[in-house]
């Protein structure tokens, strides 16, 4: 049995957010460390020895974190982790690795990895990284729970119709929406404007960020510029 590179140095009792977790690695004392030591922290836990079971596990499972071995039989860490962000891209991953070089940090974060710890690493540096992609994970399910809230709030934004002036509206929107170009809206009061805005914006590549809609005819002239 290879000797351990994992300092079983004292525990940090603090709480932290339950996460499951896969872990790989070829050392079979690490494997039972693990198996022993994350369900104490915490978390549930599903040990692979090599790369090709470890993705077997992903493929017929979801996780919140994966913990890998940089050299493993068979497959690599980094193809690992390249598989899980194919299979589930907002699963985090940890390398962990015995070569504690620049090299190693950058292509880890190249390849998606959230962060990596160098053997011999001690448990609570472990519990330490854990705890922060607990904490990521639940500040990204409040950013989605917040969005899903304001969908609900704004309601839909779908523009109902299929006469002829309502297709080329629709036909513009899908053309201008995928382009960086600034889009002017004109039309009188109350003819939804704002609506086709929010069309727009949600078919573009910006998607995902905030839109915010100001009404310039409530500010005065001189703020206008300033307020943009």
């Amino acid at each position: 049995m290879k000797e351990s590179k994992m300092d079983t140095g004292k525990n940090d009792s603090r709480p932290s957010s339950r996460l499951k977790i896969l872990f790989a690695d070829d050392e079979l004392s690490l494997q039972e460390l693990m198996s022993i030591e994350l369900p104490r922290m915490g978390h549930e836990v599903t040990v692979c020895p090599d790369g090709p079971t470890a993705v077997a596990a992903l493929e017929r499972n979801t996780y919140d974190c994966i913990i890998v071995d940089l050299d493993m039989p068979g497959m690599s860490g980094i193809q690992v982790i390249g598989k899980c962000k194919e299979l589930a891209p907002d699963t985090d991953a940890v390398v962990l690795t015995g070569k504690a070089t620049f090299e190693t940090a950058r292509d880890a974060l190249r390849y998606g990895a959230f962060d990596y710890l160098t053997k011999p690493c001690k448990l609570i540096d472990l519990k330490t990284l854990l705890g922060r992609v607990g904490q990521k994970r639940e500040w990204v399910n409040k950013c989605k729970a917040l969005k899903h809230q304001l969908d609900r709030v704004q309601g839909k934004t779908e523009l109902v119709g299929d006469s002829p002036s309502m297709a080329r509206v629709k036909k513009l929107i899908e053309k201008v929406a995928p382009t960086s170009s600034t889009v002017l809206i004109l039309g009188e009061t109350g003819t939804g404007k704002e609506l086709v805005a929010r069309a727009v914006h949600q078919h573009s590549l910006r998607r995902e960020a905030p839109f915010v809609a100001v009404n310039c005819g409530a500010l005065p002239e001189a703020l206008i510029e300033s307020e943009l």
